[in-house]
């Protein structure tokens, strides 16, 4: 039987709070409610750290970065406030939280600027392996919010929702157009959750580039293309016209291809 999911009550606290926060804490347990809380870095070295680290009446609260006075950046802070965390041995999950309060850039509106922008708070700590929860706040709506956490796991290899694409950046030895083909693949192949697909102009670097792929589409001469799989060429010279099917052909040989999802 499944558990019914419980509501997340949410408090800011500083480092003066300390009487506070143990009261909330134990409170919406009492409730019944997950808590999380914004907390400084240093309020653990304190009264705040002692009681989570001998609390044991419900699950640890989510602890996030709380903003300062003096304005700091807060990589750093969540930095410190992991450093807080594992020195004190607290079981306490981290949230990562992308808002006004953590943005770089928040006069940026479009959604590749807010997505660059989250990138690089949330970024390093991702691939860090810091973060057990993340939301992203600053989204016109909860699609946009939604689509831009889901970008950020991605690129940090944190969760895989979705197909994984790599291309070159294109230059003079490119053999084919890159960003139609590349559309063309994406059209095919973007419902394949957990397949990396590389596209790559040439067979200079392209090998080199796409080694981590699990599948690549390689420009091998004018009007030619080879195909791999990871770092094996398995096929060579297949004209251009018939190379994305062959693509999916090769996929399916491979077990990794299913049928996308048709929603009516």
């Amino acid at each position: 039987m499944e558990a019914s999911p419980r509501l997340v009550i949410f408090r800011e606290f500083r480092n003066s709070d300390s009487k506070d926060y143990i009261n909330f804490v134990q409170l919406t347990n009492e409730a019944g409610f997950f808590t999380a809380t914004g907390v400084l870095p240093i309020s653990l070295d304190g009264e705040v750290g002692d009681f989570l680290s001998g609390y044991s009446d419900g699950p640890p609260p989510l602890l996030t970065h709380a903003p300062q006075e003096l304005h700091t950046n807060p990589l750093v802070t969540y930095r410190e406030l992991v450093t807080a965390v594992r020195n004190r041995n607290l079981d306490a999950p981290i949230w990562i939280r992308i808002n006004g309060d953590t943005r770089f850039q928040p006069e940026e509106k479009f959604f590749s600027s807010r997505l660059l922008d989250a990138a690089l708070l949330a970024g390093p700590l991702l691939c860090d392996g810091i973060g057990d929860a993340i939301s992203v706040e600053e989204a016109s709506d909860a699609d946009s919010s939604r689509a831009l956490a889901y970008n950020l796991l991605q690129g940090a290899r944190a969760r895989i929702s979705k197909t994984e694409f790599v291309a070159c950046p294109s230059c003079g030895r490119t053999l084919f157009n890159l960003e139609t083909t590349t559309q063309k693949i994406k059209e095919r192949t973007n419902h394949l959750k957990g397949v990396t697909i590389a596209v790559m102009g040439c067979i200079v670097n392209g090998p080199g580039e796409m080694a981590d792929a699990d599948f690549g589409y390689v420009g091998g001469a004018p009007g030619k293309i080879n195909l791999y799989v990871g770092k094996k060429c398995v096929q060579t010279s297949i004209p251009e016209e018939h190379a994305v099917e062959r693509l999916v052909d090769l996929i399916k040989e491979h077990g990794r291809w299913h049928e996308p999802n048709n929603i009516s």
